[in-house]
């Protein structure tokens, strides 16, 4: 399921909002706790390792939001994750998420 951009542009700035208002005038302080959006990836072959190792540093979102790359646009992008961002997955990792990138969310030819 994705989720929409104003949808997560809300909740920041809820939080914004309720990290100033959570000083109250008598100074004594509260806290609210926003419910945890959490996207969901397509089912398939290497989902569970894709969701694991990519949810480490960045959102789901960012998978289904990409558009649908080839198997050498996938291998780009694990491969920058890696080399660029210091992702930190194996080799064996990274051919998972790969195949799984571009069966599911890849180009449909």
């Amino acid at each position: 399921m994705k989720t929409p951009l104003f949808l997560i542009i809300i909740l920041m700035a809820a939080c914004v909002y309720a990290q100033d208002a959570s000083i109250k005038k008598d100074g004594s302080t509260y806290s609210i706790e926003l419910p945890a959006v959490r996207p969901e990836l397509k089912p398939g072959d290497g989902k569970e390792r894709t969701e694991a190792m990519c949810n480490i540093c960045h959102s789901l979102d960012y998978i289904s939001m990409q558009p649908q790359l080839s198997r050498g646009g996938w291998t780009a992008e694990v491969n920058k994750m890696i080399n660029v961002f210091g992702a930190p997955m194996s080799e064996d990792d990274a051919k998972v998420i790969i195949n799984y990138l571009t069966i599911i969310y890849g180009k449909k030819d």
